[in-house]
């Protein structure tokens, strides 16, 4: 049995002219059709977000070792070039740089993403590879596969699944290949993982390509032994512990040591048992290494210096900036849009694709004008780190003009839009909270769901206004008072429906008259501080 990534189908994606006729170009398609056809394709679109986010982080790894670029220049011969060149053509300095034989999903002594050792191990249901299969202690909701069923994936299915554990399977006890069952959870699970979008999948791959030259580290903290897994020897069977070596390294991470157990059944072959033991545990800290994901830190103090005066603000550890339920991912858009600028210590780190954007903007090959999306991948985990509770997508627009750290303005104009959010949706928390206090009621999640989820395009659009503005030159109060009006109507709307959501009367609603005025008037508060706050610096 043999199944070959780089000639089968396997990865799922959407044509650009898709139209479902009776004709449409095939739902599958392998590695190299993939990259020679990505300015026909529209995007990688996997089974779920973590699946989608894993396959990009794989095929960005794979074109870093096949195509650089070695520079800005050699990014834009590939980013004008019509499609990006055959990956069998790539040579580099003794041998190619593209063979097939590493991309063998069944093969006995270098099988992909796999180490061959464990498979003495005994193995589990297949349905180990699927999150939203229940077995085992992965108990789901809707799913009620038990462990007397028999799940088999085709190989296609297996190679995807294999792929996102490697990336996104949760932390806890496995299958132990010695002693140690313990695992870590896999690096993605840590971060929403920002990725570029374009018009086609050329476009978005090239965007999320940074320059890549290891001998010079680049990127950052990539070193000369920088390989994906496919070119290293396989894994020892034992679980360890090391830095990545540089970024391909890490975007292949090997956290789980994994055998795929196929069979020939009714003239296919399918994958129906697997072997999961623990892998390599990460060390390093995230914002030295991993490059598609912003990073933040927490101003713990504000002291006073001489004569009353603010002293130097002091900052906590780095976080990555993580999706959140209910609340958008745009809340942190400073720090995924924008460069920090001035002498200010530095408390947050946009992902370096997005430098690398800004850089190609800078040399001419990106339109200033043009605006691309981020699509930004998630995957919760309970608070053990070992049970997946929900996966997560959400989209942020991305101005080139924001990309670009040229107007210092930006910064002040949006962190304190996105204050305002905060403020308005904590008055709103407040509002509700006041009304429990008086009836010892059960807390809600209705108000957030009312409120946040609707602020998501409007920001979009203020994003958008904010950056025609400063590339324009001209005033940027019609964005900030767009804003403005939409955080008052949105929330507004959320206030009338809850306070009008249940029948009250009584002592209940009198509380909620009482409740709904205190935030009214918190309201339009905020957004007086908040006009006040920018008049300087909009005009």
């Amino acid at each position: 049995m043999r199944f070959n990534l780089a000639e089968e189908p396997w990865l799922p994606v959407v044509w650009l002219d898709s139209t479902g006729a009776a004709d449409r170009r095939p739902d599958e398609v392998d590695l190299v059709t993939l990259l020679t056809k990505a300015h026909l394709i529209r995007r990688i679109l996997g089974h779920t977000p973590p699946m989608t986010a894993a396959l990009h982080r794989l095929v960005l790894a794979l074109m870093h070792r096949i195509y650089g670029p070695a520079g800005e220049d050699d990014w834009g011969d590939l980013w004008q070039a019509e499609q990006l060149p055959d990956p069998a053509e790539a040579r580099g300095d003794e041998e190619p740089r593209f063979q097939a034989r590493w991309f063998e999903l069944f093969d006995s002594e270098r099988p992909f993403f796999q180490c061959p050792a464990v498979a003495q191990v005994t193995s589990s249901s297949a349905a180990k590879l699927v999150p939203h299969l229940a077995v085992g202690n992965n108990t789901t909701l809707f799913d009620h596969t038990t462990a007397a069923d028999e799940v088999r994936l085709s190989p296609a299915e297996a190679a995807r699944w294999l792929v996102t554990l490697q990336a996104y399977d949760p932390g806890g006890m496995k299958t132990p290949y010695a002693k140690d069952k313990s695992s870590q959870a896999a690096p993605a699970n840590g971060m929403g993982m920002v990725l570029v979008e374009g018009s086609n999948l050329k476009e978005t791959l090239l965007l999320n390509l940074l320059p890549y030259l290891p001998d010079e580290e680049m990127p950052r903290n990539t070193g000369a032994g920088d390989r994906p897994v496919w070119e290293a020897d396989p894994a020892r069977p034992e679980p360890d512990k090391r830095p990545p070596q540089g970024w391909t390294d890490l975007l292949t991470w090997p956290s789980r040591r994994v055998w795929l157990v196929p069979r020939q059944i009714g003239g296919r072959a399918l994958v129906d048992r697997v072997v999961i033991t623990p892998g390599t545990r990460l060390v390093g800290d995230p914002q030295d290494n991993e490059w598609m994901a912003a990073h933040r830190r927490v101003r713990t103090s504000q002291g006073r210096g001489a004569k009353g005066r603010a002293s130097t603000p002091t900052y906590g550890p780095w976080y990555p900036v993580r999706l959140q339920e209910h609340r958008g991912v745009w809340r942190f858009s400073q720090e995924l849009l924008l460069a920090p600028i001035g002498g200010e210590e530095r408390h947050w780190q946009r992902p370096q694709t997005l430098d690398h954007v800004a850089g190609m903007a800078t040399r001419g090959y990106l339109a200033p004008d043009a605006v691309y999306t981020l699509r930004v991948f998630g995957q919760q985990l309970d608070s053990k780190g070992s049970v997946i509770q929900q996966a997560l997508e959400e989209t942020v627009s991305a101005p080139v003009a924001l990309l670009r750290a040229e107007f210092e303005v930006a910064g002040p104009v949006i962190g304190r839009s996105i204050e305002l959010a905060n403020l308005v949706g904590s008055a709103l928390t407040q509002m509700e909270r006041d009304h429990r206090a008086q009836f010892r009621a059960a807390a809600s999640s209705s108000l957030d769901l009312a409120y946040w989820p609707g602020l998501s395009r409007p920001f979009d659009t203020f994003l958008e206004a904010i950056a025609l503005a400063l590339e324009t030159g001209t005033s940027l109060a019609r964005a900030t008072q767009s804003w403005a009006s939409a955080v008052r109507q949105i929330a507004s709307q959320a206030a009338v429906r809850w306070a009008e959501g249940s029948p009250r009367q009584g002592r209940n609603l009198e509380v909620a008259g009482e409740c709904y005025g205190r935030f009214a008037d918190q309201l339009d508060a905020e957004i007086r501080t908040y006009r006040g706050y920018l008049a300087g610096l909009v005009d």
